[in-house]
């Protein structure tokens, strides 16, 4: 088999075509650095202003979610425009660029307390601009809205004392989100350009040693309450019964005087009745004055006989003999 030779030669470019390559590289890299520089993308949520630092220049807010183009040489600066929230809590729970330590005042007779806020708020987006010339380093809540909550609750706390403040704690707590919000409003420097939406005092905190006090003071009350109630209680029920022993006496004493007549009552119908028996019979056998004595304790003896002898418990003897005997009567033992 025969061999062909072949013979392979490295084709050089030229050095022109060589630094044309270069330069479109280049000016590809170029701009594409140009277009990364200038075009800008913002999340909802989100406004910002573009600041040029040749011109000396802020443009009116961008607000996201958008997209947006720059000179290369200018630079954002952004803010969120949704609602955000400063906590002031204890110390030991304060941590992060929106929780900050709860401020610790005196109260007027010197004790101290610590209260515990939360302030909602956000900036009005279609003014981020004027915010951001006041404030470059958009930090108004650290430098505005957060000194201003301590100095307002400090004022507020040392007009009271501890006690004023126990009894009308929700009547201070209003006080103190009223006089905070209108104090944002009125503030030049923030004035139209953040929006509180709302505050709420959440707790004031006593030291561990007046709150064991108060919780003592709490504890003595209620015993003393309860003995009232006790002591209430014990004199309802003794006035309850006396009431009832009264009702009672009252009751069997009008019993006693309605038996008491009734009998009087009855006493005197049989008098009336044997008087009238009596008078009729003496009238009937036409005695005289001696005869009618007689005849008249025979009647009463014979009617008093006869009640006996209704009871059954008596045996009756008839003993033989003249006129004028007494008949004996001799009751049966039970």
């Amino acid at each position: 088999m025969a061999h062909i030779p072949v013979e392979i030669r490295r084709v050089r470019p030229s050095r022109k075509a060589t630094a044309a390559l270069a330069l479109a590289v280049l000016a590809f890299l170029i701009v594409a650095v140009l277009v990364a520089l200038s075009v800008f993308s913002l999340p909802a949520g989100v406004v910002a202003v573009v600041v040029d630092p040749v011109s000396g220049t802020v443009s009116k807010p961008v607000i996201g979610p958008t997209v947006g183009f720059k000179a290369p040489w200018a630079y954002l600066i952004e803010d969120t425009y949704a609602i955000e929230v400063i906590e002031f809590v204890q110390r030991e729970r304060a941590s992060g660029r929106w929780t900050f330590s709860a401020p610790e005042v005196l109260t007027k007779d010197g004790v101290v307390v610590t209260v515990e806020m939360v302030v909602r708020y956000r900036i009005v987006p279609e003014r981020f601009d004027e915010l951001v010339k006041k404030f470059p380093q958009v930090d108004y809540d650290d430098k505005v809205l957060v000194p201003k909550a301590r100095q307002l609750i400090r004022d507020v706390i040392s007009k009271v004392s501890l006690d004023e403040l126990i009894a009308n704690r929700d009547v201070i707590a209003k006080q103190i989100e009223q006089l905070y919000r209108e104090a944002v409003i009125n503030d030049p420097a923030v004035a139209g350009l953040v929006e509180v939406l709302d505050v709420n005092v959440q707790n004031f905190v006593l030291p561990q040693d007046i709150v064991n006090a108060i919780n003592r003071k709490i504890a003595a009350q209620q015993d003393a309450i309860r003995a009232q109630f006790e002591r209430q209680r014990v004199e309802e029920l003794a006035r309850a019964n006396y009431t009832r022993t009264v009702l009672a006496a009252m009751a069997e004493a009008n019993a006693t005087l309605t038996r008491a007549v009734a009998q009087a009552r009855q006493i005197m119908l049989l008098a009336n009745a044997t008087r009238t028996a009596i008078e009729l019979l003496i009238k009937a056998s036409g005695a005289n004055a001696t005869e009618a004595v007689r005849l008249a304790e025979l009647y009463i003896y014979l009617s008093g006989l006869r009640e006996v002898a209704q009871t059954g418990n008596v045996q009756i003897v008839a003993v033989s003999g003249g006129a004028g005997q007494v008949v004996p009567v001799i009751p049966i033992a039970r």
